[in-house]
Parts: C-alpha cells; structure tokens; sequence
C-alpha cells in the first residue's frame, strides 16, 4: 500500500500564516509546472484577495483552456480585461481563442502596444501558437522566440518554452538543458526548478533534489516547493526527510486538504505512530462524516494503533472502521483486515481474528504470511483441520519454509493431543513424526523439534512408558549442554530427565541410573522439596 487537514492547534509552532502566503501566486506556479487543477483551486481559493486580479484571470482561462472548456476562458480573459484593460496577457489569451477559431488573432498585436519589446509577453504569444497548432504556426512561434531573445537574452521563459517543445518529444537532456539555462539567468525561477527536477529525477535523483533544495532555500514561502521537495524525498526513499518537509508545508495556507491526509501517511511510514495517530484523530474530529477522506483516517488509526501495539484499541478503531460506509473510489486492502485480525487474536478473540484473516486471503489468494497468520488463528481456535488445510498450502507453495513444515508437524501434534477419538488420534501421530522428521532432517540439532519429537513419541506410548521417547529425550539433552548459555531452558531439561528417570525405573529396573537422572531432575528444579525427599529416600 504505498498513500490529506489538521487543527489549529495542531500545526507546528512557528510564523505566523501571514509570513508564509503567496495567495494567487502559489496557482500560477502551479499552473505553470502542468498542475491544473492544484492551480485553479489556489487561484479560485485566493481570487478575491489577489492583488492583480486580471492576472489571475488569465491562469483560470488557461486553465480552461487546457481542459477543453473555451466558453469559460473567454469569460475569464474578458474579466481580465475589464479588472485591468492595461494587463497584456488577457488579450494573448483572447487572440489565442481567436486562432482556434480560424480567425487573425489581431487581439497579439493590442497586447504587444501595451507592453512594448516585453520578452516574457512574446514568449506567451509564441506558447498561444504553439498550443493552438505547433506545425502550423511554426514560422511565427521562430520568430516570437527570436524577439524575445533579441529583446531580452537572458530573460528565463522563453529557454522555459523551449524546454517544454523538447520534452514534448521526450528528449529529456535536450530539455532539462534548456531549464538549466533559464535558472542559471533568473537563479530564483520556480517553473525552471521545478521541471529539471521531474525531468531528471529518474536519470540522477541526487542532482534534482539539490536543485529542488537550493530553490527552496531561495524560495522557502512557496507551497509548491516545499510540496514538490517533500514528494521528491519520498520518492528517493528519504521518509523521514519527506514528513519533516511535509510538516512545513502543511503550515501554508495554500496547502491542499489530501496532503494532510499524505502527512499523515508519511508520519505512519516514517515509523512516528503516534503523532500519525494523533493527526488522523484531529482530522476525523474536523471533517464532515460523509468525507472519503475519514474513511482513510480511520485505517491509519487501526494501523497505529497495531504499530504501538495497542490491541484493544486496535479491535475498537478497526470496529469502527469496517463500520464506516465505503467511498466509491475505495477498496479494503488485506492489509486492513490482517492488522485487525491481530488485534482481535492479541485479545483472545480467535474466532472474529478467524473471519478477517479469510477476508485478507480473499483478496490476496497468494499471500504466504496470510496463510501462516490463519493457520495460527485456527490452531487457536483448535480447528486443527482448517489450521492443517491453511499450513499445508504453504509447506506446498514456492515460498516454503523449514519453520513451516515445523508448523504442520506441531498442527498435527496438537491435533493428536486433543483427539478423543483413537483413529483420529494415531492418524495425526503418524502424520506429525512424518512432518517432525522430515525437518528434523533439514534442520538438525534443533532444541524445538527435537524436544517436540520426544513429546509427540511419549504421547505416542499412551499411558504406559515404552522406551520410544527416550533416545529423542538423551538427544535433547545432548543439544541443550552444548550450549553455551543453557539456564532459560530448565522446563526443557525438566522434562527430559522426568521421563528418563520413570524409564530406567519401570523399563530397565535401574534404580542407580533412575536416582542420577532424578538428580540432574532437581539440579534444574530446585525448589522441588517433594523431589528433593524423594531423591534422598532412593538407595
């Protein structure tokens, strides 16, 4: 599963809003790196407070421009032009709707008498050409760029245009040439910035995020820096990089409300539950009910609070959350139901744990650890046949594992152990010393097979003591004092010696040998007076 609105009081101290606010200008750099719709929410968000309103008038008729609606871009061009009729650039977008339609864009020529020899508005108009018809118009695009040099050599846009015409033929280098130019003559132009660093990302990621961080650096107000440097971290795999810059920009008022819901997600990734935790509470609380993005919250609630090893309020947000309607554009993940199903299981709930584990396998029918993880469920349930069933798909699958046939020997085991029914009960005997053995071979001189062997061989015997456990029960003990550390397994050495001191008195008639291994028995089980007076009364 790689990944939007806090309070208040939430955000981290620091500057006052006021210090961080571009208003309108934030859209038209938005507008300017081909996020549309990003750039028509800050320019509509921030319209009535704009201190140059026909400017903002020219980006929402681009906008609507760009996304086939030609009727509202001449509304916005003519409101431009009646906010401030001196502003060039409506009439650049007037004339662009003029070529379209067929006719001579003479509204080109009224722009350029109000801005005489202006390089920045000759590019504009070389842009109104090319996005009407790039071949057609190729003569009179040369000869806008040609001016516009003339005019003004160092000015950025027009290298900006050029680098846009290569990258439409994806020639990358040839591209990322040209906006290295235009932000080597203006070193604070975030359009510049902003597509060498998408240009060159993939190439030398390195290079594109030190260009991203000297802009920011030089521009550190812009939300679509700070927006575009945090992506970027993540992007390289720089989490922790990633939310911090993230933090900063959630501060700007021109911040969108989904990145909350990302800050969220990458405080999750960057392994900072709580605070993740704390946020998606706040924006819950905040948002209206029937939001999507609660829906969202909600998960990362769950996934929090398993993080943090929260189990009873895992069970609880993940009651909440698969209680919560479905938005539309939303699927369950397995994820979703194998973090509540272990929260259910961590609470002793086995049989809820049972349903939501099938939910994540049928979503992913594949997954190896889910059918490990439901196969566990069952077990604790003592439903050793769907237990069996789950593990033996695994032992089957490619993703096998020595642990795993392990697993299917102890399924069987216990199986055995519960079994009041002879038949079954031999069944599963011969089954688990079949599974045990065959790991047995893989994994030799293991404490917990050997000893799980020695157990399943004395259930074997039943009632009486046959002898069949004893060599598994020497080869434990074997194991457990070549151990350099062997003190946390007193249980193991307890149990061994119980049964090969009951051995020697009732199979062998060896007393002397019974009373050593009663001996060692109370070596390691010291505070066992009734042993320890038993021993003593031995001959």
């Amino acid at each position: 599963m790689k990944l939007k609105i806090f309070a208040a009081s939430l955000l981290i101290a620091g500057a006052s809003i006021s210090s961080f606010a571009q208003g309108y200008k934030d859209g038209i750099e938005y507008y300017k790196v081909d996020q549309l719709d990003n750039a028509k929410e800050l320019l509509e968000r921030n319209l009535s407070s704009a201190s140059n309103k026909a400017e903002a008038f020219y980006y929402l008729g681009q906008i609507a421009l760009h996304q086939g609606d030609a009727a509202t871009a001449q509304s916005y061009f003519d409101k431009g032009v009646a906010a401030d009729a001196n502003f060039p650039l409506n009439y650049v977008g007037q004339g662009q709707l003029a070529l379209k339609n067929g006719a001579k864009p003479a509204q080109f020529d009224a722009a350029r008498k109000l801005s005489k020899k202006d390089s920045k508005l000759e590019t504009a108009i070389a842009r109104a050409y090319y996005d009407v018809n790039p071949t057609k118009y190729a003569s009179e695009i040369e000869k806008c760029i040609k001016n516009a040099r003339k005019w003004h050599a160092n000015d950025p846009d027009s290298y900006i245009f050029e680098g846009d015409t290569y990258a439409d033929l994806k020639d990358w280098g040839k591209s990322a040439g040209q906006y290295e130019l235009a932000f080597t003559n203006d070193p604070d132009n975030v359009e510049a910035y902003v597509k060498y660093a998408n240009t060159y990302f993939n190439v030398n990621p390195s290079m594109a995020l030190e260009r991203l961080e000297e802009l920011n650096a030089k521009r550190p107000n812009s939300a679509l820096v700070q927006r575009q440097l945090a992506e970027k971290y993540y992007s390289d795999n720089q989490g922790g990089k990633a939310a911090e810059k993230y933090g900063e920009y959630i501060q700007n008022p021109n911040h969108f409300a989904q990145d909350e819901v990302r800050y969220v997600q990458l405080l999750f990734f960057g392994e900072n539950y709580q605070k993740s935790y704390d946020l998606a509470s706040s924006l819950i609380n905040k948002l209206d009910k029937n939001d999507p993005k609660v829906f969202f919250m909600q998960r990362m609630k769950l996934y929090n609070d398993v993080q943090l090893e929260q189990w009873d309020k895992a069970v609880i947000d993940g009651k909440a959350f698969f209680a919560m309607p479905q938005p539309a554009d939303a699927d369950y993940q397995s994820r979703d139901y194998t973090d509540y199903a272990q929260a259910l299981q961590k609470v002793g709930n086995a049989e809820e744990a049972i349903a939501a584990y099938e939910k994540a396998i049928e979503i992913n029918p594949k997954n190896y650890d889910l059918m490990r993880n439901l196969s566990d469920s069952y077990a604790d349930a003592k439903n050793y046949d769907k237990a069996i069933e789950y593990i033996k798909r695994v032992v089957e699958g490619e993703d096998s594992k020595a642990n795993d046939i392990y697993t299917l020997g102890n399924c069987y085991y216990s199986m055995a152990v519960d079994a009041t029914d002879a038949n079954v009960k031999s069944a599963a005997i011969e089954n688990a010393r079949k599974y045990l053995t065959e790991v047995n071979e893989k994994v030799p001189g293991n404490v917990l097979i050997v000893n799980k062997m020695a157990r399943l061989e004395k259930l074997s015997e039943g009632e009486n003591i046959t002898g069949k456990a004893a060599p598994y029960f020497k080869e434990l003990v074997k194991i457990l004092d070549a151990k350099e550390d062997n003190s946390g397994y007193d249980s193991y050495y307890v149990s061994a010696f119980n049964y090969l001191a009951n051995y020697e008195l009732t199979c062998n008639k060896n007393e002397a040998a019974a009373k050593e291994y009663y001996k060692k028995w109370l070596d390691h089980d010291q505070n066992n007076e009734d042993l320890r007076k038993y021993v003593n009364s031995l001959k």
